[in-house]
């Protein structure tokens, strides 16, 4: 059992020491310009949340070193890639929070110490020694491999390393490594149990990267989700704006080449956001193609289509599964605008009889749900409708068959406008 240094290391089969049990675990990476701690510096962190094996939070930005990038061959960081990235100074905090009260990771781990530890130093950060665990030390003691490199301990338990020598590529496959070794190892005991972070500022965003896009069978947006952290801060307002624009020029054609991909790709990682982020963005967008398209309460063929294709191309094909698109493309779009009274939609499953009514009673029926629909009349068997969880994300107010067949029932057959709050839509 060892406790030189940054890490206090683990050991297995022993009696000594402290047992942790269910204390979370925080898998560290870092790229670097080279293999000196001493005169070499982070250009890239990343950090991975275990907790009972299973990820529940990434972390990762590029770091400015203050110098040229070092090895782009091995880490494909370039020069420009830092340009506006954060420093170390920056990000310490980040990664105290995130490492506090946690048992830290690495495969190689003598190597992520030394320069973190190295790093802290220069900023004057000092910290008591963190529990760590080593996962190339723990592989060779119960693993019978050619090598004990990431790739060799990954490929023993049929472990996929996507982007490797990337910090947030390594920390995703030893996160999956660590728990498929302590599952054939004696239990870990530690010198010591977590000790509380030094407290340091948080005040700067990360700098991500998604890199070596592929289209595969999934596209590209699939391809550029993966690759980023699953979530950071939310991308300032006018980063926000900039990648909608980027979106709604790429697919205005219709369709999203490799190089618009890359370019959405750069501007995610500038601006910092995770793939929560863009894929949040992703969905304002689409909801502002709905918007549009139903901003007169007509769906027709041509708009659907172009709704869907757009869905597909940002990896959403269900997105607009609460749409129904008109038989015909023939629709007259004048003739239905000139249709009057208050909108009503009604689930599937709701009778001829109850629509009927309400066409009587002066309703025009809905084809779709949009914000100028004052009631959704929703069957029992149609719960799980997708319109009608749509409905309810509009505070669309619902009524049963039943309550509706009772005010329709009536001989003065009463007004649903009278009875519902006013409501205003585009």
């Amino acid at each position: 059992m060892s406790s030189v240094g940054l890490f206090a290391y683990g050991s297995t089969g022993g009696r000594e020491g402290v047992d942790l049990g269910e204390v979370p675990f925080v898998v560290v990476d870092v790229e670097t310009t080279g293999l000196s701690p001493a005169s070499d510096r982070i250009v890239e962190v990343a950090l991975v949340r275990v907790e009972r094996g299973r990820v529940i939070d990434e972390w990762a930005t590029l770091v400015d070193p203050g110098r040229d990038p070092g090895p782009t061959f091995v880490h494909h960081i370039t020069t420009d890639m830092l340009s506006g990235a954060p420093m170390f100074a920056d990000v310490a905090g980040e990664i105290l929070s995130r490492l506090d009260g946690a048992v830290a990771v690495a495969h190689n781990a003598r190597f992520e110490e030394g320069f973190i530890a190295q790093e802290f130093a220069r900023v004057g950060i000092s910290t008591a020694p963190l529990p760590a665990v080593c996962t190339l030390r723990l592989a060779r003691q119960v693993l019978a491999a050619p090598n004990f490199q990431l790739v060799s301990c990954c490929t023993v338990y049929g472990i996929e390393l996507h982007d490797a020598h990337t910090a947030l590529g390594d920390t995703r496959a030893t996160a999956q490594l660590l728990p498929r070794l302590l599952a054939h190892a004696p239990a870990l005991r530690f010198p010591s149990a977590p000790v509380p972070m030094p407290q340091y500022p948080r005040h700067t965003r990360a700098r991500t990267r998604a890199t070596g896009l592929r289209k595969g069978a999934d596209g590209w947006i699939h391809s550029l989700l993966g690759k980023l952290p699953y979530s950071t801060s939310e991308a300032d307002p006018a980063s926000a704006e900039a990648y909608l624009a980027a979106v709604g020029s790429a697919l205005s054609d219709g369709r999203l080449t490799g190089v618009e991909a890359k370019a959405l790709a750069r501007l995610a990682g500038q601006s910092g956001m995770g793939a929560q982020q863009v894929r949040d963005l992703h969905h304002r967008y689409l909801d502002g193609l709905r918007d549009a398209a139903l901003a007169d309460d007509i769906l027709t063929n041509t708009e659907y289509r172009q709704l869907v294709t757009a869905a597909q191309l940002l990896g959403e094909p269900d997105y607009f599964a609460d749409l129904t698109a008109p038989d015909v493309e023939t629709i007259d779009r004048t003739q239905a605008a000139k249709q009057r009274g208050q909108r009503v939609w009604c689930s599937p499953s709701v009778s001829a009889d109850v629509r009927d009514r309400l066409s009587q009673a002066g309703f025009v029926l809905a084809l779709n749900l949009t914000r100028n629909v004052i009631t959704a009349v929703v069957a029992a068997a149609d719960q799980g409708n997708p319109k009608v969880v749509r409905a309810r994300e509009l505070s669309i107010p619902i009524r049963s068959e039943l309550t509706l067949d009772d005010v329709l029932g009536t001989g003065a057959t009463p007004s649903l406008a009278a009875q519902q709050p006013s409501r205003r839509g585009g």
